[in-house]
């Protein structure tokens, strides 16, 4: 009943090329890292929305229309960084600082949010939780963390992606998911404006 739609939503195989670039100069014990720490990541958000996250909303005056806008344009400047990856690969000592400092990076943002937590996922854990009594939100809850541990263990399988492709099909799929990456931002830019554009009735 929830299942389904939460795992259409966050759509694990589609995050899969971006955890995968992200994470293509890592050894497999630093993505298993990224991997657990971007899903714990997501599911906390996830679960703070789904429970308080109207509430959240309503009283800093904060829409569904204007988070849509807001993790677009994170989800934007991921995009350019990527493309312009493929044309520069990152050297040793960036990839060695990139290393230490990935927990606090990457997996945050833009794997947790707005990749896996993102906008659509937000509003739909939202609209569950204010459509359906008490009783059924733990089901949500579940359908949530059952979503997001299908989703880590795709994730653990990227290494064996990444050693068939190789570092030079890595650079090529880098530039190539950085354009998707920013045409799916542009489009939650666009869907955002246009429910705001809609809300105030000019469409």
């Amino acid at each position: 009943m929830f299942f389904i739609p939460i795992f259409v939503v966050i759509d694990p195989f589609a995050s899969l090329p971006l955890f995968l670039t992200l994470t293509a100069n890592m050894d497999e014990v630093q993505r298993r890292k990224v991997a657990k720490l971007a899903n714990t990541v997501a599911f906390i958000f996830l679960v703070v929305f789904a429970l308080v996250g109207k509430f959240i909303l309503d009283y800093l005056g904060i829409s569904i229309d204007a988070l849509m806008i807001a993790g677009g344009l994170l989800m934007l400047m991921s995009g350019f960084e990527m493309m312009r990856e493929g044309d520069k690969p990152r050297s040793k000592k960036n990839r060695d600082a990139e290393r230490m400092d990935v927990d606090g990076n990457i997996a945050v943002v833009p794997l947790g949010t707005p990749m896996l937590a993102g906008p659509g996922a937000l509003s739909l854990v939202i609209v569950m939780t204010q459509s359906n009594p008490l009783s059924m939100w733990g089901m949500i809850i579940l359908s949530v963390a059952l979503t997001l541990f299908i989703t880590m263990l795709i994730f653990f399988q990227a290494s064996r992606i990444y050693s068939f492709i190789g570092e030079t099909g890595s650079r090529a799929l880098t530039r190539i998911m950085g354009l998707l990456v920013a045409a799916f931002a542009i489009q939650y830019i666009l869907n955002g404006l246009a429910g705001w554009l809609s809300h105030i009735g000019l469409v």
